[in-house]
């Protein structure tokens, strides 16, 4: 259908319906669907009882924005759905989280809210991937840790893979696949032990926010000189270490781990949460985790000077507790930096003077009554 036939379409819905025609008659008179009439209504902003339904839209994000200013360092007690429905669009700085793998954990007083039918699992991880999406900022990021799942069938499904075009469809671009790689775990009969786990990096646009000295590594060759051109015999490294790379060796948090809280059948470290915080979020940006467990991402917010939220069913004391003992860092920790490179480029520091730019009596004298607090420029001296 042509541009100026849609156009006339429109034009003659919106008058049937100015002279108080219902959907349905306005439909019947153009020989369309009431959906159709309906979605010109919408585009136009000429639905029936169309101020009420502003009133009722605008009166929903007030209460999202009151009952998010409410809990703004706080893990609430919550369904996640139910939670995500409380929060207003375009408010989160950054999600980092770790979805349940429907693998039949057992998680606080439910021993079955890990063992979902599988398409309901699919399903309702759909409605939790668009909430997500609604919810973040433009251009904020998600950082998802997934393992792998069974089907129905007893298969086993990668959650990376199971999610991705559910991502893609919430209207999010893809920016890395994090794999991190664990020194223990079970050791299977028939296959490959399972070493890694993956982690699905997002963004809400186009312009990712990326801190990539937060998660640089040291220099292996840290002396490197470049050997021709014009800086010949010049260091070439980053004295702030290697650009950091989509694979993360960090340990499980098991048995008798430090981090380890009681009752949590599946707590990710906090070296992991604190790495994307710090990675794709500045300070005093606001942090969700919508599966908070035992509170390790709001652990890693509140010692990198990050805003939190968050929600889960269970172990609010534990996460009470251990927010509680957290310590706000009073340095920036940069993990590139090691005693060897800084060696290495003190070593090749040397003292540069430039000289200063020459200026006026009067300039000098302007400059430094301008210093002064409560004067001002002025013309003349007093």
């Amino acid at each position: 259908m042509s541009a100026v036939a849609v156009a006339t379409i429109e034009r003659e819905v919106l008058r049937l319906r100015a002279d108080g025609l219902t959907y349905q008659e306005t439909a019947d008179r153009i020989g369309r669907s009431r959906g159709f009439v309906y979605e010109i209504l919408l585009r136009h902003g000429a639905r029936q009882h169309e101020a009420r339904i502003r009133e009722r839209a605008e009166e929903r994000r007030r209460r999202q924005e009151e009952t998010l200013r409410a809990i703004i360092g706080e893990t609430v007690t919550a369904d996640i759905l139910d939670f995500f429905d409380s929060l207003p669009d375009d408010s989160l700085d950054l999600i980092v989280t770790s979805a349940p793998y429907n693998i039949g954990k057992v998680y606080g007083e439910a021993p079955r809210a890990d063992r979902m039918r599988h398409l309901h699992y699919h399903g309702w991880m759909m409605q939790v991937i668009s909430e997500m999406a609604r919810t973040l900022k433009p251009n904020a990021m998600a950082f998802v840790q997934l393992g792998n799942t069974r089907d129905d069938a007893n298969q086993t499904v990668p959650l990376d893979i199971l999610f991705f075009d559910d991502f893609r469809g919430a209207g999010l671009t893809f920016q890395s696949r994090v794999i991190w790689t664990k020194s223990h775990g079970l050791q299977p009969k028939r296959r490959l032990a399972e070493r890694y786990e993956a982690a699905l990096v997002w963004c809400k646009g186009d312009s990712p926010r990326f801190n990539a000295s937060a998660a640089r590594t040291p220099q292996r060759h840290p002396e490197k000189r470049a050997y021709k051109g014009p800086h010949k015999g010049e260091l070439t490294c980053n004295p702030l270490g290697a650009w950091p790379t989509d694979v993360w060796p960090i340990e499980q948090v098991k048995a008798n781990h430090p981090e380890r809280a009681p009752g949590h059948p599946a707590q990710f470290p906090l070296a992991l949460a604190k790495r994307a915080v710090m990675l794709y979020s500045m300070p005093g940006d606001l942090v969700c985790d919508p599966f908070s467990g035992t509170g390790t991402t709001a652990a890693a917010c509140a010692e990198a000077g990050r805003a939190f939220v968050g929600a889960d069913l269970f172990y609010d004391d534990v996460r009470r507790k251990r927010l509680a003992a957290v310590t706000p860092d009073t340095v920036t920790w940069l993990p590139g930096v090691s005693a060897e490179n800084l060696a290495v480029w003190q070593a090749e520091a040397r003292r540069r003077d430039v000289p200063a730019s020459p200026i006026s009596r009067e300039a000098e004298l302007q400059l430094l009554l301008g210093a002064l607090p409560g004067t001002g420029r002025r013309d003349e001296a007093g």
